[in-house]
């Protein structure tokens, strides 16, 4: 089985916005580390942090983490299947260390090389759990070999649908949109979870976020949009049939 992702984190400008964003938007246990850092407890895996990214050069974005047993031969794997790596071997200090990727279609993974290896307890409701996490490639065979190498991503093409492929087994799921669509999309897209989709586009609305269009029905009763939020990362919504 691949390895699955072990933490979101959300970089922004302002922590203190990105709180009352996140906080009044899902039901998420948020806890400030930090005038810097914050911790959100979703109720279930992956761990998401939040990170006001300030003078420390990194760009802001969602960037998706998995475990390493060794962050330096990971990224150097990427480099070989056509990566690049965006940021070398960085101390946590009594942590661990971490190495950050950029695939070919400038999709952001990064290797987490912890001192000791765990699971979180998670104690929030799981109301607005990450559900499923969306890849945007311009080249759907190639992508699915480089992530099959890289961290045992194993995607299988869906029956009927053009240019997408899924990989069930991890949680979250994960999807690869490849063609014209794949090749506009910039960076992963990460899908909460919600009961009432209306009602959580209000919440994004009336909070500093905005809303990207129309929601979409998938076919099987379940509808999902995408959103912004105040720094301009991108999230979905999706409520299940």
């Amino acid at each position: 089985m691949g390895r699955r992702i072990w933490q979101i984190e959300i970089r922004v400008s302002d922590l203190k916005r990105a709180i009352a964003f996140y906080s009044s938007v899902f039901d998420w246990r948020i806890t400030a580390l930090s005038d810097e850092y914050a911790m959100a407890d979703t109720g279930r895996a992956p761990i998401v942090s939040i990170w006001q990214v300030g003078d420390s050069g990194m760009p802001l974005g969602v960037c998706h983490y998995v475990q390493s047993e060794d962050c330096v031969v990971d990224a150097g794997r990427a480099v070989e299947l056509g990566g690049r790596v965006a940021v070398e071997r960085s101390e946590v200090p009594d942590a661990g260390a971490w190495t950050d990727t950029l695939d070919p279609w400038n999709n952001e993974l990064a290797f987490w090389q912890a001192e000791t290896m765990g699971e979180p307890e998670h104690s929030g409701s799981a109301t607005n759990a990450i559900s499923w996490v969306e890849i945007g490639v311009g080249d759907l065979q190639q992508a699915r070999h480089y992530f099959s190498e890289l961290v045992g991503w194993n995607f299988k093409e869906v029956d009927g649908v053009e240019d997408y492929a899924i990989e069930t087994e991890l949680q979250p799921g994960l999807g690869l949109v490849g063609g014209e669509r794949g090749g506009r999309l910039r960076g992963m897209t990460d899908y909460v979870r919600v009961a009432d989709l209306a009602r959580a586009s209000r919440a994004v609305a009336e909070n500093g976020g905005e809303v990207l269009g129309e929601p979409v029905d998938v076919g099987d009763g379940s509808l999902f949009s995408l959103f912004l939020d105040p720094d301009q990362n991108r999230f979905g919504l999706v409520q299940p049939a």
